[in-house]
């Protein structure tokens, strides 16, 4: 009974994953309120009955697509101080940032940023993810002299780590990943008479 569970629970998520691969296809060649269910289907080439035994509509099959890259590009975030509790910023290897590594080899979805908006509602989770991640895992030691806002810095420095990204999928990533992640530590080691250490809040 046990096997044929794992080979449900294999099948349905091989169901999903290809129709969420068709969705990301059809978003290069269509815009997203133009695609339909039966767009979907038929480019994954599955019926609508599949289609509706997973998801209610369009709009959860992209919710769950949205939350899965969410997810995936936090764990790339979070992937070079995973095993400890606190580093430095500023020590920070490239070798160890695969945030950019991520992106690439999910290019097919991150290329939907290089000449439209992409999935509507995915950038704002992005800056608000990037900003959760700079709150809870960044711990600040203000010093003194310093009376920024740290609400408006860490919001600077979200978007500021967006647009890296998006200045990479528009150059086609002809950056390598490494050098991106060289860049990207630069962005995050930046602060005006501060010290700050990154913490692993998981």
């Amino acid at each position: 009974m046990r096997s044929n569970n794992v080979a449900e629970d294999r099948r349905i998520r091989r169901t999903k994953s290809n129709l969420k691969r068709a969705f990301i296809l059809l978003m290069n060649e269509k815009t997203y309120r133009s695609i339909t269910v039966t767009d979907i289907v038929n480019r994954a080439d599955y019926n609508r009955a599949t289609f509706y035994r997973h998801y209610q509509d369009k709009e959860e099959l992209v919710q769950e697509l949205v939350d899965d890259k969410i997810a995936d590009l936090t764990k790339a975030f979070r992937f070079p101080y995973k095993n400890n509790r606190f580093v430095k910023v500023d020590a920070l290897s490239p070798s160890n940032v695969i945030i950019f590594e991520h992106i690439l080899n999910n290019a097919d979805f991150y290329k939907l940023w290089k000449d439209s908006e992409g999935i509507p509602g995915f950038q704002d989770k992005i800056i608000d993810t990037f900003i959760e991640l700079h709150k809870n895992d960044i711990i600040y030691f203000p010093n003194e002299q310093t009376d920024m806002n740290d609400d408006y810095f860490i919001t600077y420095r979200a978007y500021g780590v967006w647009g890296l990204i998006v200045k990479w999928i528009k150059d086609d990533f002809k950056t390598p990943p490494h050098e991106m992640a060289n860049e990207l530590i630069k962005i995050i080691s930046y602060h005006p008479l501060r010290k700050y250490e990154t913490k692993n809040m998981g």
